[in-house]
């Protein structure tokens, strides 16, 4: 059977690398962070279970927006560059969306409608994974008392799996970690191998539609200038000049 390709993605410290670990039944994963965003755009990682096998995209995890040039010049690049590699290689089946169980915040949405709007096209199905929920009586407890904040914020999902993703904790604990993985584990099948639909790929002009979107995001009036772009990509986001200077013409080409 072909191997799904799944994008992880959610904010810093929600427990991206942890899930991973959790389904594949072992360290490999890093859990710790501090690379930069731009020179570490994402870890692949390539894991086996109940006979099928998948590669897991874990993405850097997006914080408080900020809406300045550098900030959206840095999801342009990252956007392009997987979904581009992932187009070449099948496609997306699947996005799994990890959110630390606590107060949904508008961050939540930021990273729900950059991957599932703006980069997915709504195209893509996405499932939810609710982690740090060792200390509740019953996990999936949780998520009858607080779906109705992710409908607040219009956070659709085809599913969902509240868990524990932290290892080596009390007894309790420790039991809620291995009870976590098949339902994480059965969640991703349904998903992916149960279901006929086939992948996603961005496809021709995939880019130009993104770009235009992200164009209605942009503050007032404020253009962008071919110098600032290419100065960024080459200093912060470390692309070769002659990359840099063409992908920096695409932008103002597609934001003009």
């Amino acid at each position: 059977m072909s191997t799904r390709n799944i994008v992880l993605f959610g904010q810093s410290g929600a427990g991206k690398s942890s899930v991973i670990n959790l389904m594949a039944g072992k360290e490999i994963a890093k859990t710790s962070s501090g690379a930069n965003r731009c020179t570490m755009h994402w870890e692949e990682h390539f894991i086996s279970f109940d006979g099928h096998d998948y590669k897991m995209f874990d993405t850097i995890g997006l914080e408080q927006p900020q809406f300045n040039i550098e900030g959206y010049i840095d999801a342009i690049v990252n956007a392009r560059n997987l979904i581009m590699k992932l187009d070449r290689e099948g496609g997306i089946d699947l996005l799994l969306f990890c959110v630390q169980a606590g107060r949904i915040t508008a961050t939540v949405q930021y990273n729900y409608r950059l991957f599932c709007e703006w980069l997915c096209e709504e195209k893509v199905p996405i499932v939810l994974v609710l982690t740090g929920l060792e200390r509740e009586k019953s996990m999936e407890s949780w998520w009858g008392n607080n779906q109705g904040a992710f409908h607040k914020y219009k956070i659709s999902v085809v599913g969902h799996a509240c868990i524990t993703s932290a290892k080596n904790l009390d007894g309790r604990s420790q039991q809620l970690y291995e009870e976590s993985r098949p339902l994480v584990r059965a969640l991703v099948r349904e998903h992916t191998h149960d279901r006929s639909e086939g992948a996603w790929k961005g496809g021709h002009g995939w880019f130009r539609r993104f770009v235009l979107k992200l164009r209605g995001l942009l503050p007032g009036k404020y253009t962008l200038k071919k110098k600032d772009i290419t100065t960024t990509l080459t200093k912060r986001c470390g692309m070769p000049q002659e990359a840099a200077a063409l992908l920096a013409k695409q932008i103002r080409q597609e934001l003009s």
